[in-house]
């Protein structure tokens, strides 16, 4: 695919109505891409199919629907967001992806990013969030995985990875990520037209929200909210805010679960081959590999069910408690329905 700063026909469009040209204008000056404009019209919908449009895009779809989201929460208005340098950060985020990772992609950053527009759509307390708050969630759910090296932090540790070496033992992967989304908003230039003082804000929430995807710290997320839920939640507490929004960072992040089955079962391949290929490198460094990680002994079955019990089901469950919709609720019903099929699963399916 031509790169958009390469069309002869895009730069003539940029150099005539920068600032003033409309972003559904670019999207569809762009969508002859082999994508049809109806496929991103369906961006709300949690049955939306990233893997989809990931294989019509050829690998750009974090690019389409990046775009797309900041469009719909109407931030390129309230902003007034310099089309080039939105369209600059989005091209340098997909480059600072790694598209030999089965699972931790620009797709699945994409596919995360639409899970929280779908959940943050669907709150009821919506209006209470500031544009900069929603500015912040777009950009730290399209950059929350930026760079990642397709394995976890016990086997950075192990090996004394740089990234170790730099960022310490505790949060290694989501330090790092959190690092080089704020390089890459810096580079782009994408809010450098806001006061110091908004961008200082987003910037500490784009980095808030990508920590709250650390799993060791997972617990710790939890009881917050549900102390919120206890002492009832206000829209006017900033800190409240904050904690419903890494509430979403989380369920987004794990949103693989919760698809439709027939999407579920090729996440849960995807994340599964990531692990394996960890594994064997763990095995010619003669590492202890844990189960999980072994393709000759993880069972799909118990493995996955295993993350639905003790995270994923808990964790919407959750959500569901503290924004009770039939949007919610057909979440729930979906990640049980998901968690029936793995237990009849014994080989993955090809």
């Amino acid at each position: 695919m031509q790169s958009i700063e390469a069309d002869p026909d895009y730069v003539e469009y940029t150099g005539r109505y920068k600032r003033k040209m409309s972003a559904p204008t670019v999207t569809r000056h762009r969508a002859n891409d082999g994508i049809e404009w109806s496929q991103l019209a369906q961006l709300s919908c949690w049955e939306f199919d990233t893997l989809s449009i990931e294989r019509i895009t050829k690998g750009r779809c974090l690019f389409y629907i990046g775009f797309q989201l900041l469009i719909k929460h109407d931030l390129f208005e309230e902003f007034n967001l310099d089309v080039v340098s939105v369209l600059r950060f989005l091209n340098l985020l997909e480059q600072h992806y790694e598209p030999e990772n089965p699972f931790h992609n620009a797709t699945h950053a994409a596919d995360v990013a639409q899970a929280m527009h779908c959940l943050l759509v669907n709150l009821r307390s919506i209006e209470s969030f500031q544009p900069k708050e929603l500015l912040a969630c777009i950009l730290a759910s399209l950059a929350h995985d930026v760079n990642h090296p397709g394995v976890n932090q016990n086997f950075l540790i192990k090996t004394a990875s740089h990234l170790m070496k730099i960022n310490g033992n505790t949060s290694v992967l989501e330090q790092h990520h959190s690092k080089v989304a704020k390089s890459l908003i810096k580079e782009s230039g994408i809010i450098a037209h806001l006061s110091l003082e908004t961008q200082d804000e987003v910037m500490v929430l784009v980095e808030d929200l990508i920590m709250s995807t650390d799993m060791a710290q997972h617990q710790k997320y939890v009881n917050n909210m549900k102390s919120v839920m206890v002492t009832g939640y206000d829209p006017e507490n900033l800190e409240h805010r904050k904690i419903v929004l890494r509430m979403a960072m989380k369920c987004s992040d794990l949103c693989n679960t919760a698809r439709p089955w027939s999407t579920c079962v090729q996440w849960g391949k995807l994340v599964l081959e990531e692990f394996w290929r960890q594994g064997d490198a763990e095995k010619k460094m003669m590492f202890d590999v844990t189960n999980m990680f072994d393709r000759d002994q993880c069972v799909p079955s118990k493995a996955l069910t295993g993350f639905i019990d003790f995270i994923a089901e808990p964790l919407f469950t959750l959500w569901a408690e503290f924004c009770d919709t039939s949007f919610t609720r057909d979440i729930c019903r979906q990640i049980d329905n998901n968690r029936s099929h793995w237990e009849e699963v014994i080989k993955l399916p090809v």
